[in-house]
């Protein structure tokens, strides 16, 4: 499943505008408010076919992952690994995860 990863602003409309991919994440939309409160953290998006179909908050100083949501339909697909690998080709950089999924890795 080719995809495409564009960097967004931080911003309520963008909040409004990720609201199909988090329908079923209700603790990410608050994630994601709380970050644009805050004005911390790079918003990214993966898109496929003109649709957004994921969406990852990275950390506003360093290349790391605070968390991401792939939209349930197209879970399973290799959404999630392409974008992060496509997020750090667009930073320059290793992107690494938090510890709680380099434990999980780690089994």
């Amino acid at each position: 499943m080719p995809i495409s990863v564009e960097a967004h602003a931080l911003t309520e409309t963008q909040c409004e505008a990720f609201a199909k991919v988090l329908r079923d994440a209700p603790q990410y939309r608050q994630k994601l408010a709380d970050a644009v409160a805050d004005g911390q953290g790079r918003l990214f998006a993966a898109h496929f076919n003109g649709q957004r179909v994921a969406i990852a908050l990275i950390e506003e100083n360093q290349p790391q992952l605070d968390w991401m949501v792939v939209h349930p339909a197209t879970q399973g697909r290799g959404v999630g690994k392409d974008f992060l690998r496509l997020i750090g080709q667009q930073l320059g950089d290793t992107l690494t995860l938090p510890e709680h999924c380099q434990q999980q890795r780690a089994l």
